[in-house]
């Protein structure tokens, strides 16, 4: 019997699907100064939202005019700085880059886009980003898990593409000195993995169906904790589960110390700079007894309602949906458009984006609940997987987590 940890710290935060920022640069407060032709641009601070908006900032004001000044804030604090700004009826921001779980908060202070051209969108892009019938936002990247593995221990025929097929993998590849995967057990990722594996097994919406009923009980949700708890408590999985998310694994991967891994599409092309092309591989995401599927996390770009320079701020977002592909220059390798996989995945070191585009395609890959609520009910969720994977009863444990969720509402 493996030894369970017996504590670990919660994370406290809305981690997405995104590298977390690391703190403000100190950009300005206000939206221009006065008399001065700008609009004021808040992105999460060290993201590939920052990096592109410095970029692009001189080219954009030598073709309009218009000066960007970039506020960048730590990932934590950028959902308050909106909410407070909001509530006070100022324009601190013309633009904001923005979490798609934020956009059901924030959708009455977001100008709606009009007539906008969705047809180069990633799959499910446009339903993400549209509330009431209304496109929030032009999307900047998604992320999603897919399969990366040790291509020199795993052969190409032999990649694992089911349930059945991954565990049997990993026990087949697990030595003294290396496992054959890992497992999610801490955090927003353990969610994240959670509802990955829910989608697989054929939840149709997820934490609430279809009719808007709270659902984390019926059996693909039992299923998921249960194929979770088979790979935490064998052999082949590291026994520390309970504190291992997505940098964790990445880091017992890039070590030598993991065969394989379902990370983040991001991750693969680190780990190739780390270990060479030739020893990792990437597939999309395994298939569940309903077929493939996988939870995403888009970002937009917004147009802020009380915008005062409204008409230059809309011309800025068109225009970085313009300049989506530079966002494969950076170091994520990530972005927004079907084009910009599509052509991203016919470069070498690139192979993630054709996984992402096949593990979206598929009718079971599905967004976490675009609601006000989700910061709380995350909470919940995240202690309802570390309680299973602790030892806790899955089914006592899943409806006491229903009910919780049930009092939360929308």
């Amino acid at each position: 019997m493996k030894k369970r940890v017996l504590s670990i710290l919660l994370a406290a935060t809305m981690v997405g699907s995104m590298v977390a920022g690391c703190g403000s640069s100190g950009g300005s407060s206000g939206s221009g100064d006065s008399g001065e032709n700008s609009i004021t641009v808040l992105v999460e601070s060290g993201s590939p939202a920052e990096a592109l908006a410095n970029e692009t900032a001189a080219d954009f004001e030598a073709e309009t005019g218009c000066k960007v000044i970039v506020d960048a804030v730590a990932y934590t604090g950028m959902y308050d700085k909106l909410s407070t700004e909001i509530q006070s009826g100022q324009s601190a921001h013309d633009v904001a880059c923005m979490d798609f779980v934020w956009l059901a908060s924030f959708a009455d202070a977001i100008e709606p886009l009009q007539n906008a051209d969705t047809s180069d969108f990633l799959p499910t892009l446009e339903e993400n980003g549209t509330i009431d019938g209304k496109l929030l936002g032009y999307p900047m990247w998604t992320n999603c898990k897919i399969l990366i593995y040790r291509k020199d221990i795993i052969p190409e025929d032999q990649v694992p593409k089911t349930w059945d097929e991954y565990k049997a993998m990993a026990e087949k590849v697990s030595t003294d000195d290396m496992y054959g995967t890992t497992v999610f057990g801490g955090g927003f990722d353990a969610v994240c993995s959670f509802l990955d594996f829910a989608c697989q097994a054929g939840a149709e919406g997820l934490i609430f169906d279809k009719d808007g009923n709270v659902d984390i009980t019926s059996q693909p949700y039992v299923d998921a904790m249960d194929f979770m708890l088979e790979m935490a408590n064998a052999d082949y999985s590291p026994s520390d589960f309970l504190a291992t998310e997505a940098t964790e694994s990445q880091e017992l991967f890039t070590n030598g110390k993991v065969a394989m891994q379902l990370n983040w599409s991001h991750q693969y092309p680190a780990a190739v700079e780390t270990l060479g092309a030739d020893k990792v591989g990437c597939a999309p995401m395994i298939a569940g007894s309903a077929g493939i599927g996988a939870t995403k996390g888009p970002w937009y770009q917004c147009v802020m309602k009380n915008s005062s320079n409204k008409e230059m701020a809309l011309k800025y977002v068109e225009y970085m949906y313009d300049h989506n592909a530079e966002y494969m220059d950076l170091t994520l390798k990530i972005a927004g458009r079907t084009s910009v996989y599509e052509e991203a995945g016919k470069e070498p070191g690139n192979e993630h984006t054709t996984a992402v585009l096949e593990t979206l395609k598929s009718p079971q890959s599905q967004s976490i609940p675009m609601v006000p609520t989700w910061a709380q009910i995350q909470e919940v969720l995240i202690g309802m997987v570390e309680s299973c994977l602790g030892g806790a009863d899955v089914n006592n444990t899943l409806e006491s987590a229903q009910t919780e969720i049930e009092a939360i509402g929308k």
